[in-house]
């Protein structure tokens, strides 16, 4: 006698709730003086969501990543712009699917 078993397929189901999708905003700058430097920008950037600041020291480029999009881009970089020993500074926006990584 011979007994065959059939198990029904495995169903997984979906979270009920939908992840909102973040939006990031990346500002790089040439940097040409560097003492001090990080006091003044993190003054400049005290109310905005800062997720990521780093300093090439070999380029003099800084990148600053910002989350979230209730603030005016240009505004920051205009006042990030001021700060003496930063220049050319840009921004571009856009959003990102998953998590940062370290």
């Amino acid at each position: 006698m011979t007994a065959l078993a059939t198990l029904a397929p495995r169903t997984t189901s979906a979270p009920a709730y939908a992840v909102p999708e973040r939006v990031l905003t990346v500002f790089t700058a040439q940097v040409v003086e560097t003492r001090g430097l990080l006091a003044r920008i993190a003054v400049q950037l005290n109310p905005y969501d800062v997720r990521e600041l780093t300093l090439c020291l070999e380029t003099g480029t800084l990148r600053i990543v910002v989350e979230g999009n209730g603030f005016d881009a240009g505004r920051v970089a205009a006042r990030l712009d001021k700060i003496i020993g930063v220049l050319e500074v840009s921004s571009a926006r856009g959003p990102v699917p998953g998590p940062l990584s370290s």
